[in-house]
């Protein structure tokens, strides 16, 4: 049986390799996938800029498929059963995944750094791996599970959000649903910055308190005003940009917390560390999932998070090429982009 998956020939060349599918493992699944979306660390797999990965190589780990054959062992999914898959793997043996922080193991990778594409028409996935989409939930918004666990993981490293004000950094994805989660969690200011008109218009919909554009105000002034001078509970930043990881420091309260997201580009200068003595912040990295994906079902599911309004356009699989090409321009108005597999092509 043939399978087809995009693969990063060079920087900024996509191509669609046809290829036998291996064996399935016994402990393993076939999805046929129905859409996958374009994450922005894709990006830097495009352009062949990736930390960990060089062209040429597989690429996507944001899909929802459908089963269509299962391993010998697998007991708990069946052929037709609707499933989304967590990208992530694991040793299972060192001490993290041994207690429980699996996302911090010291062998940890993801499908796509060892051949298996979200970017393709069949996905293979160990079933420890596999969620059940619930039949509330569209494919479209299945394929969008992934990032929003990422923006969930990061949200509870804030800590306690019933009735505190929380800025979000950044308005793309993450930060969107970063917002969202914030919201549902009861938080009773929700400030999102981004210098992107169309995307703090997109992402602050019926979710956040106040949308600041920092190309048309003093951002950090502003949310002073906001905050009533006492600075908000917790930053969630999602850009990994050195402007916003200071002004994070800036208008975080004394004693609140920042949780970093967003991945730089480059190391920082000119951080004022000495800010997190001053008012003793509590300062999170946040990578990654670790038990969030059926909180991210569930959040979904409830209608807290209707993920298919991120959804700015679909491109079929044969037009994945012109599809990063439009998420690469700068200025171009869309969130999230999906590629389909028969659907909507």
């Amino acid at each position: 049986m043939e399978r087809k998956m995009a693969w990063i020939e060079s920087a900024d060349k996509l191509a669609i390799r046809v290829s036998e599918l291996p064996p399935l493992g016994a402990d393993e699944v076939l999805i046929k996938t129905e859409y996958s979306a374009i994450c922005g660390s894709d990006l830097h797999l495009y352009h062949d800029r990736h930390p960990f990965v060089k062209a040429p190589s597989t690429i996507g780990h944001e899909l929802c498929g459908r089963i269509v054959a299962v391993g010998e062992k697998v007991t708990d999914f069946s052929v037709g059963q609707r499933v989304v898959p967590e990208p992530i793997l694991t040793c299972g043996k060192c001490d993290f995944c041994r207690s429980g922080q699996y996302h911090m193991c010291r062998h940890v990778s993801l499908g796509y750094r060892q051949g298996q594409a979200g970017f393709g028409d069949y996905y293979i996935c160990q079933d420890q791996w596999v969620h059940p989409l619930p039949d509330t939930l569209s494919a479209k918004a299945g394929a969008l599970i992934e990032p929003l666990s990422v923006a969930i993981h990061g949200c509870e490293k804030a800590g306690e959000m019933l009735g505190r004000s929380v800025v979000i950094m950044g308005a793309g994805a993450i930060g969107a649903f970063a917002a969202a989660v914030c919201r549902a969690k009861g938080a009773t200011t929700v400030i999102l910055v981004d210098t992107n008109q169309t995307r703090l218009e997109i992402a602050g919909k019926g979710v956040t308190s106040f949308l600041i554009n920092p190309s048309q105000c003093d951002a950090a002034a502003l949310i002073d005003q906001i905050t009533n001078h006492s600075g908000c509970h917790a930053v969630i930043e999602c850009t990994g940009a050195l402007p916003c990881a200071k002004l994070a420091l800036e208008v975080v309260r004394p004693m609140g917390t920042i949780v970093q997201m967003g991945i730089p580009s480059s190391e920082f200068a000119g951080y004022p560390y000495a800010r997190l003595i001053s008012k003793e912040i509590t300062l999170k990295g946040s990578q990654a999932y670790c038990f969030d994906f059926q909180k991210a079902i569930e959040l979904a599911a409830s209608g807290a998070v209707p993920l298919e309004r991120y959804i700015s356009r679909i491109f079929p699989f044969e037009q994945i090429q012109q599809a990063f090409e439009l998420v690469c321009t700068p200025g171009t108005p869309v969130m999230k982009v999906l590629i389909s597999y028969g659907k909507d092509a």
